[in-house]
């Protein structure tokens, strides 16, 4: 009995004090492992670039008169396509086009505006691309690069659209003809959509330094008109 006594009092003093109970650990479940992407993939299909759109060919009668878009365009500084997008809404490249208010040709340009910029043979496919783009120059440089604004007074005039503080005039003829010709654009462009319009924007200053051609403040243009002298080409402007 004293040596059963001694035995339980030696475990009682000798035992450890840090000595911590039992606990017991869940064990998760075996899970499959995560998919690993094939090579090529990402795991984000959201973050995948959408693919570009193709743009839209040239018509045949655009291919036509492609080489003299692309040099009237080179001379103006202008996106050949932006162009393109006016001639096919304003006439779809019929070079004997007349509107019911006497606008003529590829570019559907009044004498008067054409005169500006020193044409008159508005039928002759060069002279109407080279008075219709010299214009779509001045206007980009008027309303500060902005292309809306440019192809809304192209079509209702520069004062129509500086009445309405530099912004699309309310006219639905003028809008859907904004609307039309940047889509077509975009689509040549090869671009999703055209930028939206806005409705009214402070015009910056222009876009390049240099002297607009034509407009009522140049009397050098003026003076050929009634001396008959011959205007200088456009590339010996810039």
């Amino acid at each position: 009995m004293k040596l059963l006594c001694s035995g339980l009092l030696w475990l009682l003093f000798c035992a450890p004090a840090s000595a911590e109970a039992l606990q017991w650990y869940a064990v998760p479940a075996e899970t499959a492992p995560p998919a690993v992407p094939a090579a090529g993939e990402t795991g984000n299909a959201a973050a995948r670039p959408e693919p570009a759109a193709a743009p839209k060919p040239l018509s045949s009668s655009a291919q036509r008169y492609r080489p003299l878009i692309d040099d009237v365009a080179r001379q103006h500084a202008l996106d050949p396509m932006l162009i393109h997008a006016v001639v096919q809404v304003e006439s779809a490249y019929r070079p004997e086009a007349v509107s019911g208010k006497g606008a003529v040709g590829l570019m559907q340009l009044m004498p008067a505006t054409a005169a500006r910029f020193g044409q008159t043979a508005l039928y002759d496919p060069r002279a109407n691309l080279q008075a219709g783009a010299a214009y779509l120059d001045w206007l980009m440089n008027r309303f500060g690069g902005r292309m809306d604004l440019a192809l809304a007074a192209y079509n209702a005039g520069e004062g129509a659209v500086a009445r309405y503080g530099n912004a699309i005039p309310p006219y639905a003829e003028t809008r859907d003809y904004v609307r039309k010709v940047m889509a077509h654009y975009a689509g040549l462009k090869g671009e999703a959509d055209a930028a939206p319009m806005a409705d009214a924007a402070p015009v910056s200053a222009p876009r390049r330094p240099r002297r607009a051609a034509g407009g009522l403040g140049d009397m050098e243009q003026f003076w050929r008109l009634f001396t008959g002298g011959s205007p200088r080409s456009p590339a010996a402007r810039l």
